[in-house]
This record gives C-alpha cells, structure tokens and sequence, in this order.
C-alpha cells in the first residue's frame, strides 16, 4: 500500500458501461443498460492493455459529437484514468504538494513555446505534462506509442531549460522511457535527463469518484 493519499477532486455524474471495441483512436464502442452505444476517447496512446472487450468503464455525458465520453476502464483492481484532457487540472492541484513549486507566483496554460504548444509557464519557466497508464512489472513506461509530438515537446523543454511532470495512473515502483515503442522519444528523454533537467514523477490513483495524489515515485536507470 502506498501510505500518503491526498485529494485533488471528484470526477462527478459517472455511469458505468463495458467496452466492446475502439474502431479509431477518438471512438469506442460501449455497452450500457443492454445497447451498444458510441463514446469519445480522449487518449490517442494505443491503451492496448486496458480497452479489452468486456472491460469495465466509467463514463460521462458528452458535451461534443458523440453521445457519451470515457473518462476511466478497470485494470485488474485499479481504476486507471484515460481522459488526458483532466492532465492539467490534475497538475495543477498536484503542484500544491510539491515544495518545489509553492513559490510560483505566475501560472500560464497552453503557452506557444518554439515550434509547440507547452501545458504550463511557471513564472517564464516552461513545464510540460505526461499521463502514463503503461506499466509492465512495477516499471511505468512512456510512451505506448510512436510520440512525434512528445519527442517535440521534450526538445523544446531541453531548449528552454523547463521541468517534465510525469502522472502515472497506475501502481508503480519507478518510471523509465519505452525504449522499445519509441527510442527516438527515449532518447530525447535521456538527453534531457543528462543535461539536468527536472523529471517529477508522481502517482496518482482514482478510485472511482475522486482522484488521489500519492507523491513521487523514482526514476530508473535510463
């Protein structure tokens, strides 16, 4: 058991359906109260571990196109998130447990940053957010695929002398780049790590309702 659990907030009015299959990267199909029904799917990772025919889900109405919106699916006992428009929100409540960032008097979303767009500028200090919901035997691993956009954004980051904040959705013991789904990515992250660039990397857990911030997990030899 991990033995800190703060609250970051609710996810509120969620329904609960099983997952039949995932035609594209922004669709799935969902069975709810005996139909087959059509969901959004924020994440475009492959989350070909977790979307498993039959898999628990949790749901909510959606504001766009599409009838209803994936927000979390059951892996084993865990409630893992795969609504990666929540990453910053989360973020944003995370940075109230880290000491690192208590000082912060200006924070800035969305910011335009060389040739793309980075999630926060923390008083003109660039910060990029990650959401892993990989892991393989203790070990959280990011990417679950090819990342041209990652790769981009890691590189502005290195330019910039920003921070990373990667949130890990699932037990984990340590995090390591997957070498094996992405080197290029991989090896831009390791560039960043040997140029000194600050790599958090905390986990975080959902229980069904309210999301939980566990502080931070290490990072493994990379």
């Amino acid at each position: 058991m991990i033995p800190i659990k703060y609250p970051l907030f609710e996810i509120p009015n969620l329904k609960q359906g099983t997952f039949q299959e995932r035609p594209n990267r922004f669709i799935a199909e969902i069975e709810y109260k005996g139909k087959i029904e059509t969901a959004h799917v924020h994440d475009p990772g492959r989350l070909k571990e977790l979307l498993i025919k039959g898999a628990k889900i949790l749901f909510t109405h959606s504001k766009g196109k599409l009838k209803y919106y994936i927000k979390a699916v059951k892996c084993e006992d865990e409630w893992v998130l795969i609504d990666t428009a929540q990453h910053s929100k989360i973020a944003m409540k995370v940075f109230s447990y880290l000491p690192e960032f208590t000082h912060v008097k200006e924070f800035k979303k969305e910011v335009k940053l060389g040739n793309s767009r980075i999630d926060f500028m923390l008083d003109g200090i660039p910060l990029e957010v990650k959401g892993v919901t990989l892991v393989k035997d203790g070990l959280a691993l990011f990417p679950d695929a090819p990342t041209e956009r990652g790769t981009r954004h890691v590189n502005e980051i290195i330019q910039h002398h920003g921070i990373i904040l990667f949130l890990i959705f699932r037990k984990a013991e340590k995090f390591a780049p997957n070498w094996e789904t992405d080197p290029k990515f991989s090896e831009k992250l390791s560039e960043a790590r040997n140029n000194g660039i600050k790599i958090y990397v905390v986990q975080i857990s959902f229980d069904g309702k309210m999301l939980y911030y566990h502080g931070r997990i290490k990072l493994a030899d990379f």
